[in-house]
């Protein structure tokens, strides 16, 4: 069969069996790609426009009760904002929190050179406070002064924290305990007796007298705390202070572990990724066919337990059936039987088991086949590392993208701030909507037009990444072992190819998949906004659900179409439509084998994603606790964030990388009887017999060419051996 011919593929052969050399290509998508800059010329107008008419301060500094913003004009030196009746303002505005719109609520504010901190207000010995008073500058006397300054100064009695420039107060709260010897007492040790009025004179310290701790056989601990509040506080500000204590605490021991968290989420994670993906080219199969086994006996133990509480068989023994007929399950103002329940989930665990097993067992050859695959990806690692220095450079540019969202995106939303009065709570007309100004309708499409500029922006730089990915990976494999055509630098030469051809073909997918992504983002918004008539209509709720769904897995199936098509226009510099339409005749020849190959990716990027960032939080939770830090806890769990966003790149490239191969290897049989493949794939795929010199391969090695990349190959993989 040739290589694809009914997908528009170029009629005149290339003279390389490699990715087309840039004297066979020409540029694709070249419309896209003017859209693409039109588009984000349309972004920097926003941007200019935002920038203009936006007041960024708006969101770094607060303003008081009349609208003044602190750390401005006459305000420059009182750059924070203290809310002193921030209990009062959250409870007559409890509304706008209850319709999951706190941004509407109001609080009274007063500027302040500073939040105060612990120390000015800390706990003495004998469980006192000094309260900081604060004075009202608007304040002139009680006769001319407006109602709305209500008093003269301001008491605060809790620390504050600083987000944004707005002091926010926190709990604060302070615990002690001592441990006593109850018996033996103190007159049979010998020793002091120091727990006075209590009814226990006889009780003694045991942290004065260390070296008769032996000697004791009952303790006794008493404990004290203090903790300070606002009298008339809610409890929605108990909650949120409570909150923000615990959040100062994180945030804390973030501080004292940063290095730690460095070198745990960032070193120690990319490390491990790299060795675990260079590795699997030993223990491939090894891996694969335990997590098989593991989703076998996983579905087979779903079903069996499924089985027995569906009471098709009832044994009082192992399930109470008569209890489980009278019992009902409900959801969203549905109820069902629990046995109707138990007996759905059987049936479907039990068609998910058959499927699994019957699949796994027919496609065992294509299993071969994916583990040969991956074994060769690895093989790529090893000898290629520098494809992970795309990625990461592509990362970098992705972070300034994501910053400059949210940079702009924040002029945006206030370019057309309105002066906020303080909310009272006799007059309701005192509360200005943000959004009800002659702009609303301007803003929401800036704010749209800046969201799906970002979509876009960030699905190129992916786009981008894996069609050069594909193109480096593409010459390694065809052109290993001919010096004169491998490229010095693949990776380098890909990427130029790449921006000189194909950026168009880039746009045109990430297109797509930047609309998917709106479309989502629109709903999630519509999800949210339609709470109310979701509880009461549930086929209205069903619908938005379906709708959901769909787009959820469009959007999937645009990201394989594209990912396959980026690659066909590595290798052939085919337009996006050509390429989408080979990726379908693709998954049409061989829909067996993609399953497989998807399959075995998926369980893959699963154990990645799991093992190597608990392994470095572990560690990072072990470190830190080594040094006497606090709460190692929350820097693990920040290493494990960050480490499985690490684990996750490495886990990206390397399916592009088996999905270049996968390509690569079908290609070259149709086209080149398999010369160019390595020959463990050669025995997986039950190619033809082995290539020979006679059949005027096209492109010869001389005799005592050297070798472009040095392999690294064990014996058993550079095998002559062709399975018959």
């Amino acid at each position: 069969m040739g290589w694809l011919p009914a997908v528009g593929e170029p009629e005149k052969q290339s003279k390389t069996a490699g990715p087309r050399p840039p004297s066979e290509r020409g540029c694709t998508d070249v419309l896209c790609l003017l859209a693409f800059l039109g588009f984000w010329m349309g972004m920097l107008v926003i941007m200019a426009v935002s920038v203009a008419t936006g007041n960024i301060n708006a969101i770094t500094y607060g303003a008081d009760y009349k609208g003044n913003r602190c750390g401005q004009g006459a305000y420059a030196n009182l750059t924070k904002t203290f809310y002193p009746r921030i209990d009062l303002d959250m409870t007559e505005q409890a509304e706008f929190i209850a319709q999951g719109k706190p941004w509407l609520v109001r609080l009274y504010g007063l500027c302040t050179d500073d939040c105060i901190s612990e120390r000015r207000v800390a706990i003495g010995e004998e469980g006192q406070i000094a309260p900081v008073e604060r004075a009202n500058y608007h304040w002139i006397d009680k006769v001319s002064t407006p109602r709305d300054d209500l008093q003269e100064s301001w008491v605060s009695v809790l620390p504050e924290i600083s987000i944004l420039n707005r002091c926010l107060p926190y709990a604060q709260e302070e615990a002690s305990s001592k441990i006593y010897c109850y018996l033996p007492t103190c007159t049979d040790v010998g020793v002091k007796c120091e727990l006075k009025g209590s009814g226990d004179p006889d009780s003694w310290l045991l942290a004065n007298h260390a070296d008769k701790a032996e000697q004791c056989q009952v303790t006794r601990t008493l404990g004290s705390s203090n903790s300070f509040a606002n009298y008339r506080q809610s409890v929605l500000q108990t909650y949120v202070t409570g909150q923000l204590g615990s959040f100062f605490g994180f945030m804390e021991s973030l501080r004292e572990s940063r290095v730690e968290i460095g070198v745990c989420s960032l070193c120690f994670s990319a490390l491990a990724a790299f060795a675990w993906l260079v590795y699997m080219r030993y223990t491939a199969k090894v891996v694969i066919y335990v997590m098989i086994g593991l989703m076998f006996s996983t579905l087979l133990t779903l079903t069996a337990i499924t089985f027995a509480l569906s009471c098709f068989i009832e044994n009082p023994q192992v399930y109470d059936c008569a209890a489980a007929r009278l019992d009902t399950f409900s959801y969203s103002g549905v109820s069902l039987e629990n046995l109707t329940v138990f007996r759905a989930a059987f049936f479907i665990c039990l068609l998910f088991f058959i499927i699994f097993t019957a699949s796994m067992v027919y496609l065992r050859r294509a299993i071969e086949t994916c583990i040969a695959i991956v074994r060769e990806a690895s093989v790529v690692v090893g000898e290629m590392p520098t494809v992970f220095a795309l990625p990461a450079c592509a990362c970098v540019l992705a972070v300034g993208v994501f910053l400059y969202f949210i940079y702009i995106g924040a002029y945006i939303a206030t370019s057309y701030e309105t002066t906020w009065a303080y909310f009272d709570a006799n007059d309701p007309t005192s509360l200005t909507d943000a959004f009800a100004s002659d702009g609303q309708n301007t803003l929401y499409f800036m704010a749209l037009y800046h969201l799906f500029g970002t979509l876009w922006a960030l699905s190129f730089i992916l786009g981008f990444v894996t069609l050069s990915l594909s193109g480096g990976v593409a010459s390694w494999f065809f052109y290993r072992e001919t010096a004169e055509l491998y490229p010095r630098y693949p990776m380098l030469s890909s990427a130029t190819t790449t921006v000189r051809f194909h950026l168009g073909t880039i746009a045109f997918g990430s297109l797509l998949v930047a609309l998917c992504q709106l479309i989502r983002v629109v709903l999630e918004y519509m999800d949210r906004q339609t709470k109310g008539l979701q509880e009461s209509n549930v086929f209205a709720r069903f619908v938005l659900k379906c709708v959901k769904c769909f787009m959820w897995c469009l959007e999937k199936f645009i990201k394989f179409v594209t990912g396959y098509a980026y690659i066909y226009t590595a290798i052939e510099g085919m337009g996006f439509c050509t390429a989408a339409k080979a990726t379908f005749v693709l998954i049409m020849k061989y829909p067996a084998q993609i399953y497989i190959n998807h399959l075995v990716q998926l369980i893959l990027k699963l154990l990645m994603s799991v093992t190597i960032p608990l392994l470095c939080g572990m560690i990072c939770y072990f470190w830190v606790d080594a040094k006497g830090k606090p709460d190692g806890m929350y820097g693990a769990i920040v290493t494990v964030v960050l480490a499985f966003f690490i684990t996750r790149i490495f886990a990206t490239v390397y399916e592009v990388i088996i999905e270049t191969v996968f390509v690569c290897s079908f290609r070259d049989r149709d086209l080149y009887g398999a010369r160019h493949t390595p020959p463990s794939i050669r025995v997986a795929f039950g190619f033809e017999a082995a290539v020979k010199e006679e059949t005027a391969p096209l492109v010869k090695r001389p005799a005592n060419a050297p070798t472009a990349a040095p392999s690294t190959r064990t014996p058993a993989e550079t095998s002559t051996h062709v399975a018959p």
